[in-house]
């Protein structure tokens, strides 16, 4: 079983409205690999927020010092779940989506960007949306223009309620990895607003991940290096932040999970 060869557990615990945060550390002298994820959620226009790995001595964080580069979160850039608030949108706001595709290697690829813009009649040709009635009918118009077939975001899934737009890819974590197709569906895309439209149309990151590999060679083994660990810095108040880790290739198995409880999909 899976759970029997990768070791998972939370490296940094899920928290809210805290500028920083660090993780335990996670001894590494029985495997081989390791593979740190970052999660965050609510970052606003123009909001960053940083992730680095340490390595350390033992699981206090003993002499801690930084593995590789930094990792920044920046708000709107390859996200795989967002959301717009309409609130009062005014002519010529506008909302601009880039998706992305998986290539041939498992990269991601940028589409084209597709620019959404207020106007006072929905004309899905143009991809303009109707903001000339209330909030929720806004919302409904820029979900209808991002999901048409010919003109709207290929790969993209957008759903109005009460004049908020939740956006997604029509296949989450994306499709066939193998083939450019928007058929197969976005890995994540980008969205910003004008400038101008910021407090009217209100993007809010609801998914943005990273992920930070780590092999048991790279640590300093001169000096007893055998523990690993993450820290979130310079978060922003509106920001939700958790990682988690995942441990590969173990010296001897199977692995222990830390879970309540567990079970699979087999038939009893």
């Amino acid at each position: 079983m899976i759970r029997e060869a990768t070791k998972f557990d939370c490296a940094i615990k899920p928290d809210y409205d805290n500028t920083g945060l660090t993780g335990e550390w996670f001894r590494m002298d029985t495997f081989a690999k390791a593979n740190f994820h970052g999660i965050v959620r609510g970052q606003l226009t123009g909001a960053t927020c940083v992730l680095t790995v340490t390595q350390a001595s033992d699981a206090t964080g003993t002499g801690a010092k930084t593995l590789g580069a930094a990792l920044t979160f920046t708000q709107g850039s390859k996200v795989t779940m967002a959301q717009v608030v309409c609130s009062s949108v005014t002519a010529s706001d506008t909302v601009i989506i880039t998706p992305y595709y998986f290539n041939g290697e498992g990269t991601l690829t940028a589409g084209t960007a597709l620019t959404f813009t207020a106007a006072t009649a929905q004309s899905l040709p143009d991809r303009e949306f109707d903001y000339d009635d209330d909030d929720t009918a806004t919302g409904a118009s820029l979900a209808a223009c991002i999901n048409d077939a010919t003109y709207g975001v290929p790969g993209m899934l957008a759903v109005a309620t009460a004049g908020t737009v939740l956006l997604t890819c029509t296949e989450p974590g994306g499709g066939d990895r193998t083939v450019l197709c928007a058929d197969n569906g976005t890995g994540a895309f980008d969205i910003t607003e004008l400038a101008g439209a910021v407090g009217r149309l209100i993007v809010t990151d609801l998914i943005q991940m990273a992920d930070f590999e780590v092999y048991v060679q790279d640590l300093d083994r001169t000096n007893n290096f055998t523990h690993i660990g993450a820290a979130f810095t310079s978060v922003d108040a509106t920001t939700f932040t958790v990682a988690t880790l995942e441990r590969a290739m173990a010296g001897y198995g199977p692995v222990g999970q830390a879970v309540s409880v567990t079970d699979t999909s087999a038939a009893a």
